[in-house]
C-alpha cells in the first residue's frame, strides 16, 4: 500500500498494462524506485530495465506482475525468495477460468499462506494516491486529488469509473484506489480493514460480489463505529443471474443475499444499492464529517417548481423530512419574493430569481437562518454550459460560498435533478470550496441524506450488551444427522427454553387415544416422518379431534393421506398435540449462509408465509433489544399491539423466543443446516409463546 520500491514484470517498449503502471508511476510522481522486469530489453521509458527480480539493485517492495498467467506463479515464487512482500497480478486467467485456472489460482493462494501478500490475480492493482504509487493499470486521468475516500473494488472496470469520477468530476478527494479482483490472497475485507485504521481515510467505499472473510469484515466494522467512519457497501449479486455473472467473471460465489444485508446491517455499513447511489453517498458522507447537529430536518430549495414537487416526493419515499418554515420566515421571504411565490417547504425561488441576481442570496439567507431546519439542500443545474449560453448556477454557487464564509452548524448540499453529462468545473469548484458537496440527482440525494442520519443514528446508540439470559445450555451435536426425529428436535428446542405445544408420539390408533386421553381433548393429529416437512401439503394434519372415535378416524386418514401423497417418506407413526386455541400465527426459523453462518427469521407465519414474505433477519448474538427490533420492523407488527377489540399479543415473550433461538444457533453454528418453528403462537400478552410445529435439520 505504501511501496518503497516496485518492480514491474512484464513492461515493454509497447504500451502494455504493464508499461501502463511504469507511465502511471513516473507521471504521478512516485518517489520510490522503479524497476521494469523484461529480458528483451535494457531500457524502457528512460528507466534500466532488469532480465528478472535477482537482478535489480535491491528487491523490491512490491512487484507488479502483467504476463500471461501460467508464468506467474513460478515469477511469484521467484519474487518470494528475493524478499518481495507484496504483489500486485493484473494477470487474467485464474479462478474465473475453468479447472486450469483454478488449479493456478491454488497456487497463489499457496504462496499467500506463505507470507507473500497478494492483491488479484484479475485485477487492475492499487494506487496510493498521496504517494503517487500507481500499481494500478488504467489510464487514470489527471490530476489526482487527495483527500479521505478509500476505495475497494473487486472489479477492476468500477474501480477506476468510480474513483476517477469522484475526483475529477466531483472534485472528492480519495487515499486509495484498491481493485482486488480474485482474493486469492488478500481480500476485499482485508483491504477494508486497513483503509478503516489508516488515519487519511475518513470514509470507506467498497463494491463487493462476494466475501471471503466475513468475520473479518464485522471486526472491521466494530473499529470503524469506534473511528466514526463510515464504511459503504454496493453488495451485486441478489439475483441468480448476477451470481453466476460473478461466477464467470471472478470466480466468487456470493452467499445468502438476505442473511448478508442482514450481517451488513447489524455491522453498521451503509448498503446502497447503484453505483449513482454510492457516488452520491460517499460524496455527502466525506463532507460531513463535521456536522454535529443532532436533527436531520431538511430545506429544499430549487428554481423549478416541478422540481419541488418532485423532491417532496423523493424526499417521502426516503423517509427524510421536509417541516415547514416558520411564520418568521415566511414574513422576510414576501419582503423580496414576488408576489405570485408561494414560500414553503420546498421552496419555488420561481423564475425570478434567475431574472433578477438579489433574490436567490437572500433566499439562501434566510433557509439558512431558519430554526426549522438542519440541512439546506440546494437544487442546481450544472452540466456545462453551452459556449454563450447562460450559467446561473455560477452565480447561485458564488452566492453561496460568500454565504458560507460566515460559521454555521448548518450542513448544506447542492443536488441536480437528474444524472447526466459533464458537470460545470467552476460551479463544481466554487462548491468544494464552500464545503458544499454535490450530488448528482433528486433521488439519490434524498437517500444519501438517509444514509448519513442512519449511520448517524447507528454510532450514536449505545453497543448493546449480548449476553443471552438464561441457564447453561449443552452444545452437544444431536444425535442423528439430517433432519431430526420429532423427539430429538423438541428436545434441543426445550433445551434452549423455547416453549413446545405439549405432544406424544404414537405408532398405531389406540396408542393415539390412549396419549389424547392423557392430554385432553380436543387434540391435533400430525403425520410423523423425518420425510415430510411440510405436513399439510400432504393433507398430514386433522384438528379438533375432540373424542377417541375422532382420533381413531384421523390417524387412519393421514397415514392414508401421505401415503398416496408421499408413498417414499419413511412413517415413525403420528404425533398427538394438544390443541392451542387462539394467538397470532408467526414463524421463527434459522437459515444458514456457508460464510456468514447462521441467521434467525422472525416473520408472520402459517401456510402464507412464503407467499407474505413479511420477514425480518438477524445473525446472533442477539439481545432482547435487537429481537425487539426485529418484531418492530415487520409490516403487520401492529396486529401485535391488538387490532379491532383484539387484545395484545405477548411481544415480550416472542423476543424472549427469538433470542433463545439464537442462543441455539450460535450453540450449533457448525452444525445446524436449518431450522423451522412454523407456526409460533403468540398468546395473549401475560400467556407466553407456544410452538406448534417444527423441523430441524442438522449437515
Amino acid at each position: 500500500m505504501n511501496p518503497a520500491s516496485i518492480a514491474v514484470v512484464g513492461a515493454s517498449q509497447r504500451m502494455t498494462r504493464a508499461t501502463r503502471v511504469v507511465a502511471n508511476l513516473q507521471r504521478f510522481g512516485y518517489r520510490g524506485r522503479i524497476f521494469p522486469i523484461n529480458p528483451r530489453y535494457t531500457e524502457i521509458l528512460g528507466l534500466p530495465c532488469y532480465p528478472d527480480l535477482t537482478s535489480t539493485p535491491e528487491p523490491a517492495h512490491s512487484v507488479v506482475v502483467a504476463i500471461p498467467a501460467d508464468q506467474v506463479p513460478a515469477v511469484l515464487t521467484a519474487a518470494l525468495a528475493t524478499g518481495v512482500r507484496g504483489a500486485v497480478v493484473l494477470s487474467s486467467g485464474f479462478g474465473e477460468a475453468g479447472p486450469d485456472g483454478r488449479a493456478r489460482q491454488a497456487e497463489l493462494e499457496r504462496l499467500a499462506e506463505r507470507g507473500l501478500l497478494i492483491c488479484g490475480p484479475n485485477c487492475y492493482g492499487v494506487f496510493n494516491i498521496r504517494q503517487g504509487a500507481c500499481q494500478f493499470s488504467a489510464d487514470v486521468a489527471e490530476p489526482l486529488r487527495p483527500g479521505g475516500v478509500g476505495l475497494v473494488s473487486q472489479s477492476g472496470g468500477f474501480s477506476h469509473a468510480i474513483g476517477e469520477y469522484l475526483m475529477q468530476q466531483r472534485r472528492v478527494g480519495l487515499s486509495y484506489i484498491v481493485s482486488c479482483g480474485n482474493q486469492a490472497g488478500l481480500t476485499v475485507e482485508d483491504y477494508v480493514h486497513f483503509l478503516v485504521e489508516d488515519p487519511a481515510t475518513t470514509v470507506v467505499g467498497a463494491f463487493v460480489e462476494g466475501f471471503k472473510q466475513p468475520q473479518r469484515f464485522r471486526r472491521a466494522a466494530a473499529r470503524a463505529r469506534e473511528l466514526r467512519k463510515p464504511i459503504v457497501v454496493l453488495k451485486v449479486g441478489r439475483s441468480e443471474n448476477a451470481r453466476q455473472a460473478m461466477l464467470a467473471h471472478t470466480g466468487s460465489l456470493a452467499g445468502t443475499p438476505e442473511i448478508i444485508e442482514a450481517a451488513l446491517k447489524q455491522w453498521g455499513a451503509v448498503q446502497v444499492s447503484s453505483i449513482n447511489e454510492m457516488i452520491d453517498t460517499v460524496a455527502l458522507l466525506s463532507a460531513a464529517t463535521g456536522y454535529r447537529r443532532q436533527g436531520w430536518r431538511v430545506g429544499i430549495t430549487s428554481g423549478l417548481g416541478g422540481e419541488c414537487g418532485r423532491a417532496a416526493d423523493a424526499a417521502d419515499r426516503a423517509g427524510i423530512e421536509l417541516p415547514p418554515l416558520s411564520d418568521a420566515s415566511v414574513e422576510r421571504l414576501r419582503v423580496f419574493m414576488p408576489d405570485f411565490a408561494n414560500p414553503r417547504n420546498p421552496l419555488d425561488g420561481t423564475g425570478a430569481m434567475y431574472e433578477d441576481a438579489r433574490i436567490f442570496p437572500q433566499l439562501f439567507d434566510v433557509l439558512l437562518r431558519e430554526d426549522a431546519l438542519d440541512i439546506l439542500a440546494v437544487n442546481l443545474r450544472v452540466n456545462v454550459p453551452k459556449p454563450g449560453g447562460s450559467a446561473p448556477s455560477r452565480e447561485f454557487s458564488r452566492a453561496m460560498r460568500e454565504r458560507l464564509k460566515q460559521p454555521t452548524d448548518r450542513l448544506v448540499v447542492a443536488f441536480s435533478s437528474f444524472a447526466g453529462g459533464d458537470l460545470d468545473p467552476e460551479v463544481i469548484q466554487t462548491l468544494v470550496d464552500a464545503g458544499v458537496p454535490f450530488l448528482e440527482s433528486t433521488e439519490t440525494t434524498m437517500q444519501a441524506l438517509r444514509h448519513a442520519r442512519e449511520h448517524r443514528h447507528f454510532l450514536d446508540r449505545p453497543v448493546a450488551a449480548r449476553a443471552e439470559t438464561g441457564p447453561p445450555r449443552s452444545t452437544a451435536r444431536p444425535e442423528g444427522r439430517g433432519v431430526l426425529a420429532n423427539v430429538e428436535a423438541a428436545r434441543i428446542l426445550r433445551e434452549f427454553g423455547i416453549p413446545l405445544a405439549e405432544t406424544i408420539p404414537a405408532n398405531h390408533a389406540e396408542a393415539a387415544v390412549r396419549a389424547a386421553e392423557r392430554l385432553g381433548y380436543p387434540v391435533v393429529i400430525k403425520i410423523d416422518s423425518p420425510d415430510v416437512a411440510h405436513k399439510t401439503d400432504v393433507g398430514g394434519v386433522r384438528v379438533r379431534c375432540a373424542d377417541a372415535a375422532a382420533v381413531r378416524a384421523a390417524v387412519r386418514d393421514v397415514l392414508d393421506a401421505v401415503g398416496r401423497h408421499a408413498p417414499a417418506a419413511r412413517l415413525d407413526g403420528v404425533l398427538v398435540q394438544r390443541m392451542v386455541a387462539g394467538g397470532i400465527e408467526m414463524i421463527l426459523g434459522v437459515k444458514t449462509d456457508p460464510l456468514f453462518g447462521p441467521a434467525v427469521v422472525c416473520g408472520f407465519g402459517g401456510i402464507f408465509v412464503e407467499q407474505l414474505r413479511d420477514v425480518s433477519l438477524r445473525v446472533p448474538p442477539l439481545g432482547r433489544d435487537d429481537a425487539l427490533a426485529m418484531i418492530a420492523e415487520l409490516r403487520g407488527a401492529a396486529l401485535l399491539k391488538g387490532v379491532r377489540g383484539r387484545p395484545p399479543a405477548d411481544a415480550a415473550a416472542l423476543a424472549d423466543a427469538i433470542v433463545a433461538l439464537a442462543a441455539l444457533a450460535a450453540a450449533h453454528r457448525e452444525s445446524l443446516r436449518a431450522l423451522d418453528i412454523n407456526p409460533l403462537l403468540v398468546l395473549e400478552a401475560g400467556r407466553g409463546v407456544v410452538a406448534v410445529d417444527w423441523l430441524v435439520e442438522f449437515a
